[in-house]
C-alpha cells in the first residue's frame, strides 16, 4: 500500500518497532546488570568529576566513529588540550546517546539502539574511558524513485541532485528538501504553479518513493515594479534585469537579476518576488525592492607590512556619479619604514617615507549594454622599498573585466608609464613602458580575507614594447595556485605555489628593474630580509646589492590552528615551511639548487632557500594581524641566520 509521508508506516514496519523496543529493553537490562556487578570504583563518579580520556564506540559499521563523535557534546581531549581538558558529565552523556540514536533513525537505521556499555576509570580516578555500544540493525534503503508520467521534464533531469536516491538509506526528513528541489527545476522554467506530492511505501527494509508532479502552465511577466530607489536612476537598475515584460517568469532569471544588482555595489538590500499570480491569464507581476547604499564615502586606513613598511591611506569616492551607477574615486597612500635595521628593533626606531602613490580611478559597470566592467586610471608613485633603488612612475591605464559565473573572471589592461629610475648610486635613467596585460582567475575560497576552505588560481601575462611602443621590450608570465583544506575543526592546511618567468627582446638587453621578481620577507620566504634573495651585483661603492631576477619559484605550506585558552580572545597560531628563490634566468636553475642543506659559505645566490617557523594571529573582521618568526634551514652569508620576526596585516596568502 502507499502512504503519504508523515501519515504512518506499514504493518510490517510497526511490527519491527515492537521488536526494536524489546531489543532496547534487553540491552538496557544487560547494561544495568553489568553496572550492578561492576566494582563501585569503576562506575561511581568521583568527587570533582573525571576528565574524559577517550571515547570508544563499538558495533557501528554503517556510520564511522568519527562521524558519530562529531555529533556528541562529550568530547575527547584534542591535541592542544593542555590546559583545558573535557570533563565527564553523566547527564550530558545520556543526551549524547539519545542524540546518536535519533541520528541513526534519521539515516534509515530504524532499528538502531545506542547504549552506554561501561566506564573505565584510571587507577587515580582522574580519567575515564567511555565505551558505547551500537546495535545498528538492518537499514531501510531507498529501492526506487519514480515520477508520474506527465512531468514535461525528463526524469533524468528531475533525479539530478536529489538527496534520496536508489541505494541510499531512507531519511524521511529529506523528503521536503527533495520536493523543493524538484519544484525549483520547474520554477526555473516558468512553471510557478507546479504541484509536487510525494508518497512512500516502506516494507522489507526498502522504501519506494513516488513523486506525483502536475507542472501546470508557464507564467509570463505582466508588470515590473521597482521601489526604494531615490538616487539611482531607474535606467541603471533596468540594465541589470535579465527578464522583460512578456518573458516567461523564470526563477533562475530572477535570482540572476538579484546577483547583478548586488554586484553593482549600489544597494544593501535587494528583494525580487513574483506577486499577483493570475492562473487564468497565466501572468504574474514582479516586484523589485531595493535599499540604496550611501553613494559618497571618505575612508582612511593604516596597516603594517614588510614590503612597503607601515602604510597609511586616505580615499574619497562616489559609487553613483550623477545617479548613473558609475564610480569615481581618488586615493593617496604612503608607506614608511619604522626601523633603521632590517629587524624589529625599537632602539633603532625611525620614520622614513619609502613609498607614496596618488591615483584617480573611474569605472563603468557595463559597456554597450554588455556585462563588461570598464575602468580608467591615472597615477603617480615613487617606490624606494628596495634598498638603494628609487623608481618614479607616472602613467595612465585602461582595463576591462568580464566575470563568468560567480567564480571566474578575465581581465585585460593597457598602461602607458613614464619612468625615472635611480639604482645603487648611479645616474637617473629615464624610460617608458607601454604594457598590455591579461589575466584569468578562478576564486573558490569561502572567505577572501581569511579563507578556511577552497582553491584560488590565477594566470597573468604581460608584454611591453614592440608594436606597442615605449622604450622597453619585454614580457612576463606568472601563475599562482592556493589551496585550503580544513584538516579538523581546529586546524587548516594552506598551500601556495607560485612561478614567474620574464625575458627581454628587441631593443632591451634585460627586463627593467621595476618589472623583475624579488623574494624574501614576511609575504614570501619568511626568516629572510625583505627582497634579499636572488641575483646580486656590485654597485659603485663596492657593495653587493640585490638586483632581482627573471625567474621565480615560491612554495608555502602552513597549518593554521586554534590556540587553547587564547582562542576565546581571537588569537590563533600557525606552523609553516617556506621555500623560494629568484634566478637571473630560467637557464640558471639546476637540480643542485634544491639541496636541503649546505654550509653557509657554499650557498650561492642560486640556491633554493627553506625556512621553518611559528606564527601568532590576532583575528579581526578584516583579516588577521600576523606575527611570524622564521628560521632559515639553508643559511647564507647575506642574511641574519638566527631568524627574523615579521609583523604584517592579513594572511600571507
Amino acid at each position: 500500500m502507499f502512504l503519504n509521508a508523515g501519515q504512518g508506516y506499514s504493518p510490517a514496519y510497526t511490527g519491527r518497532r515492537a521488536r526494536v523496543k524489546l531489543t532496547r529493553l534487553f540491552l538496557a537490562a544487560a547494561v544495568g546488570t553489568a553496572a550492578l556487578a561492576a566494582p563501585a570504583s569503576a562506575q561511581e563518579e568521583p568527587v570533582g568529576g573525571a576528565f574524559v580520556n577517550r571515547i570508544v564506540i563499538k558495533g557501528n559499521e554503517g556510520i564511522s566513529s568519527k562521524d558519530l563523535m562529531r555529533r556528541m557534546r562529550t568530547k575527547e581531549p584534542s591535541f592542544f588540550a593542555i590546559f583545558s581538558k573535557p570533563r565527564y558529565s553523566p547527564s550530558l552523556l545520556r543526551r549524547d546517546i539519545a542524540a546518536l540514536e535519533a541520528y541513526y533513525h534519521s539515516t534509515g537505521y530504524f532499528e538502531a539502539g545506542v547504549a552506554l556499555d561501561r566506564l573505565e576509570y584510571s587507577a587515580d580516578q582522574r580519567f575515564v574511558d567511555i565505551h558505547i555500544v551500537v546495535d545498528e540493525g538492518r537499514p531501510t534503503v531507498v529501492s526506487s524513485v519514480r515520477f508520474s508520467s506527465n512531468t514535461l521534464l525528463e526524469h533524468k533531469e528531475l533525479r539530478r541532485g536529489l538527496l534520496l536516491s536508489e541505494g541510499k538509506p531512507y531519511n524521511a526528513s529529506l523528503l521536503a528538501t527533495d520536493v523543493y528541489a524538484i519544484k525549483g527545476k520547474y520554477y526555473d522554467r516558468g512553471y510557478l504553479a507546479v504541484s509536487v506530492q510525494e508518497s512512500v511505501r516502506v516494507y522489507d527494509y526498502r522504501a519506494e518513493i513516488t513523486y506525483h508532479v502536475e507542472p501546470g502552465t508557464q507564467v509570463t511577466v505582466r508588470e515590473i515594479e521597482v521601489t526604494g530607489n531615490a538616487l539611482v536612476k531607474p535606467s541603471v537598475i533596468e540594465k541589470e534585469f535579465t527578464f522583460r515584460r512578456g518573458d516567461v517568469c523564470r526563477f533562475d532569471k530572477l535570482q540572476e537579476t538579484k546577483r547583478n544588482l548586488f554586484e553593482t555595489g549600489l544597494f544593501t538590500v535587494v528583494d525580487i518576488n513574483p506577486i499577483n499570480l493570475d492562473p487564468l491569464e497565466r501572468t504574474v507581476d514582479v516586484r523589485v525592492r531595493v535599499r540604496e547604499r550611501r553613494p559618497s564615502y571618505v575612508e582612511a586606513g593604516f596597516g603594517v607590512g614588510n614590503v612597503v613598511g607601515s602604510r597609511v591611506s586616505a580615499e574619497w569616492g562616489t559609487r553613483n556619479l550623477f545617479g548613473t551607477g558609475r564610480t569615481l574615486r581618488g586615493k593617496a597612500e604612503y608607506g614608511f619604514d619604522l626601523f633603521r635595521s632590517e629587524g624589529i628593533d625599537f632602539d633603532q626606531l625611525q620614520v622614513e617615507n619609502i613609498f607614496w602613490r596618488y591615483d584617480v580611478f573611474f569605472q563603468q559597470r557595463r559597456v554597450f549594454g554588455t556585462k563588461l566592467n570598464f575602468g580608467a586610471e591615472t597615477f603617480i608613485e615613487r617606490d624606494r622599498s628596495v634598498q638603494d633603488v628609487s623608481v618614479r612612475r607616472i602613467g595612465v591605464a585602461v582595463g576591462a573585466l568580464r566575470r563568468f559565473g560567480r567564480l571566474t573572471e578575465v581581465t585585460t589592461d593597457f598602461s602607458v608609464e613614464d619612468i625615472e629610475r635611480q639604482a645603487f648610486g648611479g645616474p637617473v635613467e629615464a624610460s617608458a613602458s607601454h604594457i598590455l596585460g591579461a589575466s584569468a582567475s578562478r576564486d573558490a575560497r569561502d572567505f577572501v580575507l581569511n579563507p578556511r576552505a577552497g582553491i584560488y588560481r590565477i594566470v597573468r601575462l604581460q608584454v611591453a614594447g614592440g608594436i606597442l611602443g615605449g622604450k622597453n621590450d619585454f614580457y612576463t608570465a606568472s601563475a599562482s595556485f592556493q589551496w585550503y583544506d580544513p584538516l579538523v575543526q581546529w586546524a587548516i592546511l594552506a598551500v601556495r605555489a607560485r612561478v614567474g618567468f620574464g625575458d627581454a627582446y628587441g631593443r632591451s638587453p634585460e627586463v627593467p628593474f621595476e618589472n623583475r621578481y624579488f623574494l624574501g620577507g614576511g609575504n614570501s620566504v619568511r626568516g629572510y630580509n625583505e627582497n634579499s634573495l636572488g641575483p646580486r651585483a656590485t654597485d659603485e661603492l663596492g657593495r653587493e646589492v640585490v638586483v632581482g631576477g627573471e625567474f621565480l619559484l615560491l612554495t608555502n605550506i602552513e597549518v593554521r590552528h586554534s590556540i587553547p585558552l587564547l582562542s576565546r580572545w581571537n588569537f590563533s597560531g600557525a606552523v609553516f615551511i617556506d621555500g623560494g628563490n629568484v634566478w637571473e634566468s630560467a637557464s640558471s636553475v639546476s637540480v643542485e639548487n634544491f639541496r636541503l642543506a649546505a654550509a653557509a659559505e657554499d650557498v650561492t645566490v642560486d640556491d633554493y632557500r627553506y625556512t621553518v617557523g611559528l606564527g601568532l594571529r590576532y583575528n579581526t573582521p578584516v583579516g588577521p594581524i600576523r606575527l611570524d618568526y622564521g628560521v632559515p634551514i639553508k643559511r647564507d652569508t647575506y642574511n641574519d641566520n638566527s631568524g627574523r620576526f615579521h609583523l604584517t596585516l592579513g594572511q600571507i596568502f
